[in-house]
């Protein structure tokens, strides 16, 4: 394994939302299965969680993120510089409501 994918493995298990998604999902089998294969279900449930790709993308979309230091607009990955609507006229044509 990556030492990049070791490191993101570490952070989604240190992050509480793998622990608390992993005992959300025991919380029907407790009294019914005995403690032995209750460990056997976490040990299953976390590997699959933390090395799943789809899993690992939801994961972390749950993870707590820092607050921003101060107030105002964020640029988004993959958004055209400038802002929305940046040099278009707005109608139907446009797709935007500048201009209408």
């Amino acid at each position: 394994m990556k030492q990049v994918e070791e490191d993101d493995e570490a952070r989604l298990r240190a992050s509480g939302v793998v622990a608390e998604t992993v005992e959300r999902s025991l919380a029907p089998y407790r009294g019914l299965v005995p403690p032995e294969m209750l460990a056997q279900m976490r040990e299953a449930i976390e590997d699959e969680l933390v090395n799943n790709p789809t899993s690992v993308a939801l994961l972390r979309q749950l993870m707590a993120r820092p607050a921003p230091a101060s107030s105002g607009e964020v640029p988004r990955e993959g958004a055209p510089p400038g802002g929305r609507g940046q040099g278009r006229t707005g109608g139907a044509a446009g797709g935007g409501r500048e201009g209408a």
